[in-house]
C-alpha cells in the first residue's frame, strides 16, 4: 500500500452530482457540483440540507448526492416564485396608485417676505 498516495474522487453516475466540484480522472474537466450550481458554499448547502431546504439530495455511500433535473427544477421554481410574487405586486401596485395632483398655491397662505 501506498502510504501518501493523495485518493482521487470518483465521478458520480450520469445526471448526478455531488456537493462540491469534482475532476474528471484525467484532470482536465471540472465538472460543478450542487453548491456551484445554485452559487452558495458546500457548507452552506449541507446547512440548508439539514434544515430540509434546497433542492432534493440523497446518499450514495457516504456521499450527498442530487439529480441535476432535481436542481433544475428547484431554480426553476424559485424562478417561477418570484416571477408570481413581481407580476402580484405590479398589478396592485398598478390598482393603489393613482395620477399625481398638481399642487394648489393660494396666494393668502404664503409667507411675505422678510422686510
Amino acid at each position: 500500500m501506498e502510504g501518501n498516495r493523495k485518493l482521487t474522487v470518483q465521478a458520480p453516475p450520469p445526471g448526478i452530482v455531488w456537493i462540491e466540484d469534482y475532476r474528471s480522472e484525467d484532470g482536465s474537466v471540472v465538472t460543478p457540483g450542487i453548491a456551484s450550481r445554485l452559487g452558495i458554499s458546500p457548507s452552506t448547502y449541507r446547512k440548508w440540507r439539514m434544515r430540509d431546504e434546497g433542492p432534493d439530495s440523497f446518499l450514495i455511500g457516504k456521499k450527498v448526492a442530487a439529480r441535476v433535473t432535481a436542481i433544475e427544477a428547484w431554480l426553476h421554481g424559485l424562478e417561477q416564485a418570484a416571477t408570481e410574487e413581481r407580476a402580484a405586486t405590479r398589478a396592485s401596485t398598478a390598482h393603489d396608485m393613482r395620477p399625481a395632483e398638481t399642487r394648489q398655491y393660494r396666494a393668502s397662505r404664503r409667507l411675505a417676505p422678510a422686510a
